[in-house]
């Protein structure tokens, strides 16, 4: 079973989140709050951590992780370029639980992509994932900490019954304040398209900008 560490959400403690980063950038793949459900966390430029998450979901390969970042800057060498949208949207809802679809960078690793040309990029409203960030080598995997196809983990508890035994940490940071997942929107195409429900209504996207639904 894995170990689990409680980390105060609001006053994270430094020297767990350097031990959660350090198992992260030595190619492990831990389970960690964010502000929705919990996640599976690996360092994407890791092809055999990458894989081992894709085994651990039973997930299918051509079916591409989000990923978090914890600034603008970590996020730039990731994409091609800036659609019209994305500022006026990463202002309003960054920190948050919208992921956006760009167009990949040539040097993004494509076991994360699903060898897709895209790649799906959240800053996450949650400090544990922030300050851990901080500590990384790099972005890291924000995939849901469930089996593929099966209910959404909330609690460090439930990760560790359902994922505990293929993990190398779990990170408790409480339950989870939502039980849905991040809303996924893909700035590619033509009309930025909803490609999942999620957190955030789709309503209030388009609020600001118009969009097509799956």
């Amino acid at each position: 079973m894995s170990r689990i560490i409680k980390i105060n959400p609001d006053n994270p403690d430094p020297n767990s989140l350097q031990d959660a980063a350090e198992i992260i950038n030595a190619g492990g793949v831990i389970g960690y709050p964010t502000e929705t459900v919990y996640g599976l966390g690996a360092g994407i430029s890791n092809s055999s951590a990458v894989e081992r998450i894709f085994k651990i979901k039973g997930r299918d390969f051509n079916k591409a992780l989000i990923v978090i970042v914890n600034s603008i800057e970590m996020l730039q060498p990731l994409v091609q370029d800036m659609p019209p949208d994305a500022e006026s949207l990463m202002n309003r809802f960054w920190p948050g639980p919208l992921t956006l679809v760009f167009k990949a960078s040539p040097a993004v690793n494509p076991a994360i992509s699903g060898g897709r040309t895209t790649i799906a990029i959240r800053i996450p409203d949650n400090r544990i994932c922030l300050e851990l960030l901080s500590r990384c080598d790099g972005p890291i995997t924000s995939t849901s900490a469930n089996i593929a196809g099966e209910p959404n983990s909330i609690t460090a508890m439930e990760v560790e019954q359902k994922l505990g035994r293929w993990l190398d940490l779990i990170i408790d940071g409480g339950a989870s304040k939502s039980s849905s997942a991040s809303t996924l929107l893909d700035l590619t195409t033509e009309l930025p398209k909803l490609r999942r429900k999620g957190a955030i209504p789709a309503n209030e996207i388009e609020r600001m900008i118009k969009i097509e639904s799956e």
